[in-house]
């Protein structure tokens, strides 16, 4: 009881003490568009309040987990940065973890949570640290109740929408990064090649489009990938289907929102279609021939030996890419912006229920996400060591950030419109840049089941089994290695004998029941 009144007292002085940038008022976008221009972080005439009063709580360290690119070289200088900012005002310090992409992070999440281990913070989503399988598991803690007394200004920026299309059961248990809230998919694309062998960029409209530029760069660039699909990272992703669980089980609606009917996407002809254009791009040499064994599929990207791959889009994602690779990209869009209940999952921060502090962790994200000042070091580092201003709201980022502190990940940690943009990014500034996402997260089409979460529990043990049939056969379907018209009808039969047919049943019942409660 007394660690509850001095935390309620701390936040009502935390709440009074710093100036947030974003306003209190709901926003069903999600994407507040406050930028660093107006932004500092400094605590106003009630600092020493907010400090003195933090001496009454115990000192806690928080420690986050993340995935990404592994623990950079400078973390420990950028922690005590941080830590130095964000003791004063919630004696709490922090130790930032970052794994790498893929299994790493998978297992070792997994084993975290199995465990009952006892963590703060960590990166959830709909395809890493599965948080629509580990929540309503009991791994997280249920924030709805806090969100009030520890979260107000977060809950305001990412507005109903969000917070309706980011909850299962009505419950929520992490907090949404406040981003791009829709998708679309296309073509990342290596421009120093495309210029050097004159290709017409502006030709690309659909998927099959890009087959005369695969057999150039094959052609005429030795030991370049011209088209990069690997297991997870395919190009099976620009059909876009809005899956029911994840990639790895079979079940979807169409992704344009046509209607709500469940399919098998991994048999729909446009499926079959794809498969059979990887498999002829195998056989012509524009795919590796080991793309179905590839984890490190970033290595030859940074290293300019792939021209072309399939991508999740947004206004800017190839300055984005650029940066963080070292080689410019272009983008080229294919669909149309749609947004899903996997956006609104898409990145996200679940604080654990093995938490000892959980109250602490939402004000640190709290924080995290309203003030400018934290967001930025978390994303890019200490100012003039790893980036140097531009301007107000541009930044450069120096060698030292390359080599130290290049975490390329501004989408996963916090309120990215509260993030300062590269100069090498193609906006003015980033005012700019959040006016076109604002722009882009009104203009997508909302999916007919946004919010809606399957419950795989009464067929889990199926879902189970749909899985490893998945892992078996897709990996040679979406790499192009396979025949489909010899393994997809393998494939088939194996699901159905996995019980594929009650597993639709499933997902079609909940949808129904869903769509009929809208």
């Amino acid at each position: 009881m007394q660690k509850a009144k001095r935390l309620t007292g701390l936040f009502l002085v935390l709440c009074l003490a710093i100036t947030f940038v974003v306003g209190c008022g709901s926003s069903d976008n999600g994407a507040a568009t406050s930028t660093t221009s107006t932004a500092s972080s400094s605590v106003a005439a009630g600092s020493s309040a907010a400090a003195e009063s933090s001496v009454a709580l115990d000192p806690v360290e928080l420690k986050w987990y993340v995935v990404g690119n592994g623990q950079p070289k400078d973390i420990d200088a950028v922690m005590a940065k941080i830590n130095e900012w964000l003791q004063p005002r919630i004696n709490a310090t922090l130790k930032l973890t970052i794994f790498t992409w893929g299994d790493d992070f998978e297992q070792k999440m997994g084993a975290k949570i199995a465990s009952g281990e006892e963590y703060d913070i960590t990166f959830t989503s709909n395809w890493a640290a599965n948080y629509l399988q580990n929540a309503p598991k009991g791994a997280f803690v249920d924030l709805t109740p806090m969100l009030d007394q520890y979260a107000p200004k977060t809950k305001a920026l990412l507005g109903d929408k969000v917070i309706k299309g980011a909850s299962i059961d009505g419950k929520l248990y992490a907090i949404p990064t406040n981003k791009e809230m829709a998708h679309n998919w296309g073509f990342l694309v290596n421009k120093k090649l495309a210029d050097k062998n004159g290709i017409d960029l502006s030709t690309i409209k659909k998927f099959e489009d890009i087959e005369p530029a695969l057999k150039i760069i094959k052609e005429k660039e030795p030991g370049v990938e011209p088209f990069q699909t690997v297991v997870g990272e395919s190009a099976y992703r620009i059909l876009d289907f809005e899956k029911m669980v994840d990639d790895n089980v079979p079940g979807a609606i169409y992704g344009d929102g046509r209607d709500t009917k469940v399919i098998n996407d991994f048999d729909a002809p446009e499926a079959k279609a794809l498969f059979t254009t990887l498999h002829n791009w195998y056989k012509a040499g524009y795919i590796r021939k080991d793309a179905d064994t590839i984890t490190d599929w970033q290595a030859n990207r940074k290293a300019g030996k792939v021209f072309s791959a399939v991508a999740s889009l947004k206004p800017g994602k190839d300055g984005e890419e650029s940066v963080s690779s070292g080689i410019e990209w272009q983008q080229i869009d294919i669909t149309a912006p749609m947004s899903t209940t996997r956006e609104m999952t898409g990145a996200m921060q679940a604080i654990s229920k093995s938490s000892k502090n959980p109250e602490r962790a939402l004000m640190f994200l709290e924080l995290a996400n309203t003030e400018p000042e934290l967001c930025n070091l978390i994303n890019y580092g200490i100012e003039g060591t790893h980036y140097t201003k531009v301007s107000d709201t541009k930044i450069e980022q120096t060698q030292a950030g390359i080599d130290g502190y290049n975490t390329g990940t501004a989408w996963l940690f916090a309120n990215q419109f509260n993030t300062y943009i590269f100069n090498s990014e193609k906006f003015e500034s980033a005012t700019a840049k959040w006016d076109q996402f604002k722009a882009y997260n009104d203009s997508a089409k909302a999916s007919p089941i946004l919010g809606f979460t399957f419950n795989a529990e009464p067929v889990k043990t199926k879902v189970a089994a749909l899985t490893g049939v998945k892992k078996q056969f897709m990996p040679g379907l979406e790499t192009g290695k396979s025949d489909p018209a010899v393994v997809l009808p393998k494939f088939n039969e194996k699901l159905k004998a996995a019980g594929l047919d009650d597993v639709l049943a499933e997902m079609q019942k909940q949808v129904d029941a869903f769509t009929a409660s809208k």
